[in-house]
């Protein structure tokens, strides 16, 4: 069972979600919280497998929740389900650790993927979002410019894992990941690591 924890300040969606997740064989609904506050405790008592987790909240929001969540544990699976779709909500959050990100309006049945992708470690993200964030992205080099062991590197950052994740994948130090890192910034002409997760997979890479 993928058990899951609903983060959200309208009780309406929170109890929408639930009804629509609870006919799913897999998931278990372990519990919900109204604000970010109590959604970092939730997650300290529960440890859930995945966290639905909404933005504009108060006191606390989503983005203060979401780093909390990831300081705490490293591994936390996060998707954020918001209705923004613009970057200055988007950058951020990919930035402090969300493996996925949709808006309200995405269809019951691709929430449902996503949390199924996401829990195995895919990233899942908005295709609106995908395609406009794939436009700001100069192409600067070609992958041929990466090493073998570059673009290792570059499929696994494109599936949302963290420096550790990855050494540990690839059975090497944390620092050689991100030296590895730095260098396909450098060689493809991108800024952070959202750009080459969205880069490689504009590109296929795998």
């Amino acid at each position: 069972m993928i058990r899951i924890l609903l983060v959200d300040d309208h009780e309406i969606v929170r109890k929408g979600l639930q009804v629509f997740l609870n006919l799913q064989e897999d998931f278990l609904i372990i519990g919900e919280a109204k604000d970010g506050q109590e959604a970092v405790e939730r997650y300290r008592q529960q440890k859930p497998d995945v966290v639905l987790l909404d933005l504009q909240m108060e006191p606390v929001d989503g983005l203060t929740a979401l780093r909390q969540i990831k300081e705490m544990d490293e591994q936390a699976k996060v998707i954020v389900l918001t209705s923004f779709l613009d970057p200055t909500h988007v950058l951020p959050a990919v930035e402090s650790g969300a493996m996925g990100y949709l808006v309200k309006t995405t269809d019951a049945q691709a929430i449902a993927l996503a949390i199924r992708n996401v829990v195995v470690g895919k990233s899942m993200f908005d295709a609106e979002l995908m395609q406009s964030m794939a436009k700001g992205i100069r192409e600067r080099a070609d992958l041929q410019d990466l090493t073998p062991r570059e673009l290792d590197v570059l499929g696994l950052l494109a599936k949302g894992l963290s420096n550790q994740e990855i050494a540990d994948t690839l059975v090497i130090g944390i620092k050689t990941v991100k030296t590895h890192v730095s260098n396909i910034l450098a060689k493809l002409g991108l800024q952070d690591r959202t750009q080459a997760a969205v880069y490689a997979i504009e590109h296929g890479v795998k």
